[in-house]
């Protein structure tokens, strides 16, 4: 479905504009998922439409809906149901990084992409960073001690640090600036 142009019935309406940011190896369970999600919307009284812009040229594939509804009132009501409710549940395995969400009057959403919020300073990316690698180089060498106690001091190391960042990766960072996204972007 594609949004259509306004009508005397709905003139204005609203338009939620959602950003996520899909993990490489999950999109095509989250194309999946989303198609199940519009076609429960289809379903949903006071829905106009949806679009969907897809950037897959970054590392990270975004996407862009547009999901139009004839009032606010609707879009509450979307909002309160179970089927959203149970939809958002599932969100998560999908996403790389948190879900942007924003309402647009009338054909806004067409022209003013979300903005991203200002990456955090480098001293909390740091911290967070220190949070997230420390407790897995302990963990991580105190497994493989015993497998690498008669190696070289420098290959003893590759293993450890070969899994804490992989960990670090997913699901460690992001897990980490989801709990501290209020400190990491106090002003989103």
């Amino acid at each position: 479905m594609t949004v259509p142009s306004p009508t005397a019935t709905a003139p204005e309406g609203v338009t939620l504009v959602i950003t996520e940011r899909v993990r490489p190896s999950q999109v095509q369970a989250y194309e999946a998922w989303a198609r199940r999600v519009h076609e429960l919307l289809a379903q949903q009284a006071g829905f106009v439409g949806v679009h969907v812009l897809r950037d897959p040229a970054r590392p990270v594939p975004e996407y862009i809906t547009l999901l139009r509804f004839g009032s606010h009132e609707a879009l509450e009501a979307w909002r309160g149901s179970a089927a959203y409710q149970s939809a958002l549940r599932e969100l998560p395995r999908f996403t790389a990084a948190e879900v942007d969400y924003r309402e647009a009057k009338g054909l806004e959403a067409w022209f003013d992409r979300p903005a991203s919020p200002d990456a955090p300073p480098l001293w909390k990316n740091i911290v967070v960073g220190f949070v997230g690698v420390y407790p897995l180089i302990l963990l991580f060498s105190k497994l493989f001690a015993p497998i690498t106690q008669d190696w070289v001091w420098w290959a003893a190391i590759i293993p450890s640090a070969f899994f804490a960042t992989v960990f670090l990766n997913w699901p460690v960072l992001p897990l980490l600036s989801r709990w501290l996204r209020r400190w990491l972007y106090p002003r989103a």
